[in-house]
């Protein structure tokens, strides 16, 4: 047996995660729960209006706006619904705002809370939530991105396998912050260590251990004021729920209520921006270099279907693909894959075990 044959034998199989909310939820709310966990934001905020500490009319303007679209959660199909109808009657700072308010929604609820704080269901008679709720809550970070790492890595002192990648729809930091805790690192090392993209780190080198975040990150933004750069408004592994910190989003939305100072990085699939577009274009190049895919949570939406099918249009490479999500939904999600690109679905085999990431035995 040849040296060339050895080696193309044990060349590593690429390995690319494609993740969706299905992924966090444990940590955070999945479009049919996020109406109540937006409620006990907005309560918690409530109960702080009476603290000399804050500004009665910044914390009342931010309330309202988020009560505003507790609102339009019940009333519309969903937030991304809602936001298309914005787009297309050219209303870009509500948009804006939406996209703000929406961050710091989702900042909020990855901030590590207090032991003993609680949440209540109103503010005025103080009913505490249910205990299921509170805990979720509670939980700053999805258990199951720990395990990934420990699977992934072989010491605190290595780095993550060359073979994977992952790309993610999801607005979430459970990969930096669980990353972050395994290496008690800041966010920015570690940003740079594991090459998520976009974010402070201005290019990655996709032959090697990448995150792409398909729509941004809540928490990312583009400072207009200085150089536009990309920064990053909280390191989550430092910063808990306080109320300095809770000060910074109540900063960060009056910023811009009114003009466009600090931009979120933070898009919809249906937006085109310089930063959207080199992420999706970085994300088609991974997959025609695939060998594995393993999408997990992730229910191909119709708002980002042309963009799925755009990035799954080349998958000449791709041998299998594993679906990790609740066995009576697995049916009709690998159904839609045939949407997306029709040779999908014969190549894919259903995972509903949810209790970690599912592991490829090609790995």
């Amino acid at each position: 047996m040849t040296l060339v044959r050895i080696e193309t034998e044990t060349k590593l199989k690429k390995i690319t995660y494609f993740i969706g909310a299905g992924a966090s939820y444990h940590s955070l709310p999945l479009i049919k729960t996020m109406g109540n966990r937006m409620k006990a934001f907005s309560t918690y905020l409530k109960t702080q209006k009476n603290d000399p500490y804050f500004r009665v009319e910044s914390l009342e303007s931010f309330i309202t706006e988020l009560d505003e679209l507790i609102k339009i959660n019940e009333e519309s199909t969903s937030i991304d619904a809602y936001a298309k109808e914005l787009s297309n009657r050219g209303e870009n700072l509500k948009l804006q705002r939406l996209k703000v308010i929406l961050s710091c929604y989702l900042i909020f609820e990855q901030l590590k809370k207090p032991n003993e704080l609680v949440f209540y269901e109103k503010e005025n008679d103080l009913i505490e939530l249910p205990r299921d709720l509170q805990n979720s809550l509670m939980n700053q970070l999805d258990k199951r991105y720990r395990t990934f790492w420990a699977d992934y890595i072989d010491g605190r002192d290595t780095s993550p396998s060359p073979n994977i990648r992952v790309l993610s729809w999801n607005y979430d930091m459970q990969f930096e912050l669980s990353y972050s805790n395994f290496k008690q690192s800041s966010l920015e090392l570690v940003q740079n260590e594991i090459q998520v993209f976009p974010s402070e780190l201005e290019k990655i080198d996709s032959s090697k251990f990448c995150i792409l975040k398909l729509n941004g990150t809540a928490g990312l933004y583009k400072d207009k004021k200085t150089d536009s750069k990309l920064k990053n408004l909280f390191d989550l592994q430092k910063h808990p729920l306080d109320k300095d910190n809770l000060n910074i989003l109540l900063e960060f939305f009056k910023e811009n209520y009114r003009r466009t100072n600090s931009k979120p990085i933070f898009s919809f699939a249906w937006e085109n921006d310089d930063v959207s577009n080199k992420t999706r274009e970085i994300a088609k190049e991974i997959i025609s270099e695939t060998d594995v895919l393993v999408i997990i949570g992730y229910s191909f939406p119709t708002f980002n279907k042309k963009i799925d099918r755009g990035i799954f249009q080349n998958i000449d490479n791709l041998k299998k693909v594993y679906f990790q999500a609740p066995k009576e939904e697995l049916k009709s999600l690998i159904d839609k894959l045939e949407g997306i690109n029709p040779k999908l679905k014969d190549i894919t085999v259903g995972i509903d075990n949810l209790d970690t990431f599912h592991i490829p035995f090609e790995y």
